[in-house]
């Protein structure tokens, strides 16, 4: 790598990071008091942490082309298998049980999706739930079994194993699980063949590609990290509870937003580093509305405004590069004139 090379890298980089910088110096601004200390910066990392592993997980499907609401159901799911794992067999267990669990619950909603070829979006929510329901379920029927472990609504970690959800235990999982993705994103020929096929399915065919069946991959591939997000859940709150009515479907809206600011930063830096950005960004925003005391209607509309802006952001794009095109197409004929 030449010179030149190696500072544009480092000036892209530079650039990426001061975006949540500057938002966090604007939040400063306005509650110092609130947000200035070493202890809210560790909050606002720590708050990043779970929605980038998140992240991770709904990369592959999302950019194979695929809107996945099942996600938070299957985080909980797979975060109540991972206690009852560590329960009983310790940390193998909490990392067999979370993955195993998630291996499943990717296989049955994208297995679903492959043999009624329907919209993604309608199976996930269809799928989502049905997982509900057998979170609820397994609360009940644990609940008969061992007392220890499970109460009426919800499942303990194991108090050995919750220090991954603590600082710096926590950031070093992070570090670790985004060195995963970079190599899987970086080097399999699924994350590449997701790409294609999420650009164009037609393109992807003429070459011999099954779009459906990277599609299908692509659960499977995003099911690891998404078992990593159930245990980094888990330990962080100690605790996984079950939820209703579709409850779980709004824990993919952040994570999301974050792959959606990821791939647009991915010119400038890895997509790693851009849903960490993205999902740090967040963290800082909402970190500064709950400071403010808002109340969570205005928290919700201000997360839609918010996932409206960022799911705009391709468009956005390509209406100013169409633009700048057409301005200098203009110049050069003017100049031909």
């Amino acid at each position: 790598m030449n010179k030149n090379k190696i500072m544009t890298t480092v000036k892209n980089y530079a650039l990426v990071l001061m975006i949540p910088l500057a938002i966090y110096l604007l939040v400063l601004l306005i509650i110092p008091e609130r947000v200035g200390n070493i202890g809210a910066i560790l909050s606002i990392l720590t708050l990043s942490v779970l929605p980038t592993i998140t992240s991770y997980g709904v990369y592959f499907g999302f950019v194979s082309g695929i809107i996945d609401f099942s996600v938070g159901s299957r985080i909980i799911f797979s975060g109540m298998c991972a206690c009852i794992g560590g329960y009983y067999f310790g940390f193998p267990g909490m990392l067999i049980g979370a993955v195993v669990s998630s291996v499943l619950m990717a296989a049955f909603v994208g297995g679903v999706f492959a043999a009624l070829k329907i919209p993604s979006i309608i199976v996930s929510f269809g799928t989502l739930m049905i997982i509900e329901i057998l979170g609820k379920y397994l609360v009940t029927y644990m609940n008969g079994i061992n007392t220890e472990i499970v109460t009426s609504t919800y499942f303990r970690m194991p108090d050995a194993l919750t220090f991954l959800g603590r600082v710096p235990y926590n950031y070093i999982f992070l570090i670790v699980v985004t060195v995963l993705f970079e190599f899987l994103r970086s080097r399999t020929k699924l994350a590449n063949q997701a790409n294609v096929v999420g650009s164009n399915e037609l393109i992807a065919r003429s070459v011999g590609i099954k779009p459906m069946r990277v599609k299908f991959g692509t659960f499977l591939l995003g099911s690891l990290f998404i078992a990593l997000a159930a245990i980094q859940s888990a330990c962080y709150s100690s605790a996984v509870g079950y939820k209703a009515s579709m409850a779980s479907s709004s824990m993919v809206f952040k994570p999301m937003m974050a792959v959606i600011i990821g791939l647009a930063l991915s010119g400038n830096v890895r997509s790693s580093i851009g849903i960490f950005v993205g999902s740090l960004s967040i963290s800082i925003i909402f970190t500064g509305i709950i400071a403010l005391g808002w109340s969570d209607a205005v928290q919700n509309v201000i997360l839609g405004f918010f996932m409206l802006l960022v799911m705009g952001l391709p468009t956005i794009r390509q209406f100013f590069a169409d633009r700048n095109r057409r301005k200098l197409a203009r110049a050069e004929m003017e100049k031909a004139v």
